[in-house]
């Protein structure tokens, strides 16, 4: 399982959030969107959450 956690870039952020400064975390499984969380440290815990899953079957 491959799962990813990165910043979503401008372009994919409305006007509005780009004016507030707002930052979101985007979390890939598998080439899919599974998570858009406001913090990097949320969207870490779920990728743990995704891994730690997988192990245990």
């Amino acid at each position: 399982m491959n799962v990813i956690v990165h910043e979503r870039d401008n372009e994919h952020l409305s006007r509005e959030a780009r004016a507030m400064g707002i930052v979101v975390w985007d979390v890939i499984q598998n080439g899919e969107l599974v998570g858009i969380f406001p913090s990097q440290d949320e969207a870490d815990a779920y990728r743990k959450a995704l891994e730690e899953a997988q192990l245990q079957g």
